[in-house]
């Protein structure tokens, strides 16, 4: 009987596993159930249209006049433009430019979120930042899935600097161990960030429940001396950006090297 039991349990398994390693890889929230209020001025509402003719929907502060820096921000997976606005807003410290991107199938866009389909999605945003600031120095932030999406758009363009925060070295490692076969998705950090020529800030809570410091380590190695480290001491997957927002321009600026013209 036991044996039985175990069969029927795989089975089942086998059955729910790639349904359920889908769901929990993209867990959009919908815009109705946000609740966004911001510290100062609301973002402006932005939009980007990617190469496949998807209308996607972010959040932006243009920089002060007289500020050149733009950072476009890359969220979670189980975010919105807004969630993340509200969270990323206090990078505009000093007055800079934030550009909160999202994705097919969050919020309100159109679309099913994929691999391929989030890349997509993050060119569509970084030509967006350049479109309607075409002078200004461009940064990149992601948030442990948006850590992928910045490193992989780091590797492919020209930019100032990227920083992540909670990021994972592939999707697989970050999964519960039981559904680790069923997913399918790669979001290779380890390969992304070797490819990367720009300055790395890679930032992570030392009490990470959801994606293990010992990942970071790793991630910190095949980044190699473009990498900049910091552990943040008692921190959990997310680390509320008003501690850490002015340290993160300051470690971008201090490694901030001319980036050619794109």
């Amino acid at each position: 009987m036991a044996r039985g039991i175990m069969l029927i349990a795989a089975g089942l398994l086998a059955l729910a596993g790639p349904a359920q390693a889908q769901s929990q890889v993209y867990e959009p929230v919908s815009l109705a159930d946000t609740d966004a209020t911001f510290v100062g001025e609301a973002p402006q509402a932005i939009e980007a249209t990617t190469a496949d003719g998807l209308v996607l929907q972010g959040a932006y502060w243009p920089p002060d006049e007289g500020v050149d820096q733009i950072v476009v921000v890359f969220h979670g997976n189980s975010y919105n433009h807004l969630v993340m606005a509200v969270r990323a807003e206090p990078l505009r410290v000093g007055g800079r430019g934030v550009l909160v991107a999202s994705y097919r199938g969050f919020g309100d866009n159109p679309g099913k979120p994929s691999e391929t389909g989030l890349y997509a999605d993050a060119e569509a945003w970084i030509a967006k930042a350049r479109e309607v600031q075409p002078d200004a120095r461009l940064y990149l932030f992601g948030f442990s899935l948006g850590g992928a999406v910045a490193l992989e758009m780091a590797a492919r363009h020209n930019v100032i600097a990227v920083a992540t925060l909670g990021a994972f070295t592939r999707l697989k490692d970050a999964a519960p161990r039981v559904l680790r076969p069923f997913v399918t998705e790669k979001y290779d950090n380890l390969k992304a960030i070797a490819r990367v020529d720009e300055p790395i800030l890679v930032m992570h809570g030392t009490k990470d429940d959801v994606v293990s410091p010992k990942l970071a380590d790793r991630i910190e190695k095949a980044g190699g001396a473009r990498v900049t480290r910091v552990n943040l001491t008692g921190g959990k997957h997310w680390v509320p950006l008003e501690t850490i927002a002015p340290r993160i321009w300051q470690a971008w600026e201090a490694t901030e090297v001319e980036a050619p013209p794109e």
